[in-house]
């Protein structure tokens, strides 16, 4: 096996990315022998290419790589029989916005369970698929579908244990092998004087073409350093602001031009006595007017005395009393006498009346005389 043959496996589609390896390893004398696979089924699987040739395989993997049929076909196999020799790199994917008609970066991510079941249910679709189509065709060659439908059905159950395979290997980004001059590879192919003699060659070419994306391996940014302050910035700091010096001179300039009152001439307000109690009253209070002094106020007077109403005479409620009770008394007396007067007719009646019928009613012997 020769260290400077390299088989380089990956997705027709990302073939752009695999000259621009090939471009920069090949200033160290590495010849590259290429095997891209498609979305198809038709032809070898890749896997089986790379399982028959010698070299250590540089395996370029991405977002078309893991939905190619013909890059997926067997490629289980391929990464528990060829473990040790194989250095996977990790690029991104691309794809053509129909509606724009441009090209666009898919990112390859398999580190999440949900990114692994992603592509389980790509593949699991891709082969419910066929089998719909199967039922709806007709005069078609059923040999080949068939065995186009087994593969579909192999990868659908292959891709979720390759993707686990895949993550526990060392693999690498593209990011991270231009970002380290790719000692990587050179380790993977135990040629550290290829390294030295590659950095010297190729250093101005790695800076150019180095990925625009952010790498892990970039090292911090410098933190800024912060100036250094002096003593008298310290004392500005502790000083009043010259804001606070304006004002002052301001105020004396005011106080100079309008100067304050002599208490002489204007005596303070809390040394005018309060006056009393009795000059505040007399103060609200005027005397009451003479009405007598007033000319034809007699005559005026004695209109009014004529006119007054005579007052009511105060009844005596002990006269009250007294008279009430007379009437009482004497009213009850007259009833009596009128009710002893009318018993009395009313008796003599009843004995009148007694008589009669003594006289009405026949006596016995009259009775049986008759």
């Amino acid at each position: 096996m020769s260290a400077k043959n390299i088989a380089i496996a990956y997705c027709s589609d990302n073939e752009h990315v695999v000259r621009q390896i090939e471009q920069q390893l090949s200033l160290a004398g590495y010849q590259f022998q290429h095997y891209a696979g498609t979305r198809t089924t038709a032809g070898v699987p890749l896997a089986d290419q790379l399982l028959n040739q010698p070299n250590p395989i540089l395996l370029i993997v991405s977002d078309n790589f893991l939905k190619a049929a013909q890059c997926m076909n067997r490629g289980l196999k391929l990464l528990q029989e060829k473990r040790n020799q194989i250095l996977p790199v990790v690029i991104e994917g691309v794809a053509k916005d129909e509606q724009k008609g441009e090209t666009i970066k898919i990112q390859t991510d398999f580190e999440r369970v949900s990114d692994i079941i992603q592509y389980i249910n790509f593949w699991q679709d891709q082969y419910l698929d066929l089998r719909r189509q199967k039922r709806q065709m007709k005069d078609f060659d059923e040999d080949a579908f068939n065995a186009h439908l087994k593969t579909m059905r192999e990868i659908s159950s292959e891709a979720g244990e390759f993707l686990r395979v895949l993550r526990g290997m060392n693999y690498l980004t593209h990011q991270g092998l231009v970002a380290n001059g790719y000692e990587e590879f050179f380790k993977f192919s135990n040629d550290l004087e290829g390294w030295n003699r590659f950095k010297s060659k190729a250093a101005a070419t790695l800076m150019a073409l180095e990925p625009s994306a952010p790498v892990a391996e970039e090292a911090p940014a410098e933190e800024p350093v912060a100036p250094e302050i002096t003593e008298e910035e310290v004392a500005a700091i502790e000083e009043p602001p010259a804001d606070s010096e304006r004002v002052e001179e301001e105020i004396v300039t005011l106080e100079k031009e309008f100067p304050a009152p002599d208490e002489a001439e204007v005596p303070p307000i809390e040394d005018s006595p309060a006056p009393s109690r009795e000059e505040e009253v007399s103060d609200e209070e005027e005397p009451p007017v003479d009405l007598t002094e007033i000319p034809g106020i007699g005559l005026i007077q004695e209109a009014v005395e004529e006119t007054e109403v005579p007052e009511e005479e105060e009844i005596h409620t002990e006269d009250v009393a007294e008279a009430i009770a007379a009437g009482i008394e004497e009213a009850s007396l007259e009833d009596v006498q009128e009710e002893v007067a009318e018993e009395l007719v009313v008796a003599g009646t009843v004995e009148e009346d007694e008589n009669a019928t003594e006289a009405f009613y026949m006596d016995d012997d009259e009775d049986n005389a008759l």
